[in-house]
């Protein structure tokens, strides 16, 4: 494994431009009108990092997410079940969250997806608040697991 190599480098303000990168239509979980261009992706620990690209009125039906699902609204609007959210937002869900999303306008957003082991009753009870420091109690995610 070669530690040298240098970081890959992604200018978010000319993502848009469908021209200028790889983008490939990101249609799993009952996704349309969405296009995504992956920047980085384990199979082994289900970590992706994406940009996500999604034409007015795209959409996907309802789906869970085994892991977190973290994403920052770069230009558009992107609604779901909880919100509508528009450029500068940031939305953390935590593992075995459900949720459909629309974008009647069109959107460009920033995701961080990672898998962790759903237990089998969808409940996540292996995380002591009290073990956790005072800054990161209450807040709705466990940020230890982000990529």
């Amino acid at each position: 494994m070669n530690l040298n190599q240098p970081p890959l480098v992604v200018n978010l303000g000319s993502a848009a431009d469908p021209d200028l990168l790889e983008w490939t239509t990101h249609s799993s979980l009952g996704r349309h009108g969405a296009r995504i261009f992956s920047l980085f992706k384990c199979e082994s620990s289900g970590q992706h990092v994406a940009l996500v690209s999604c034409a007015p009125g795209a959409s996907a039906t309802t789906h869970v997410h085994p892991g977190h699902e973290c994403f920052l609204v770069l230009s558009g609007r992107f609604e779901d079940d909880h919100g509508s959210y528009g450029p500068g937002d940031l939305v953390v869900y935590r593992p075995g969250s459900r949720h459909a999303w629309r974008s009647p306008e069109g959107a460009l957003i920033y995701v961080v997806w990672g898998a962790l082991p759903m237990p089998t009753d969808g409940v996540r009870d292996d995380v002591d608040e009290a073990e956790l420091p005072i800054y990161l109690r209450d807040i709705p995610y466990d940020f230890r697991h982000l990529v």
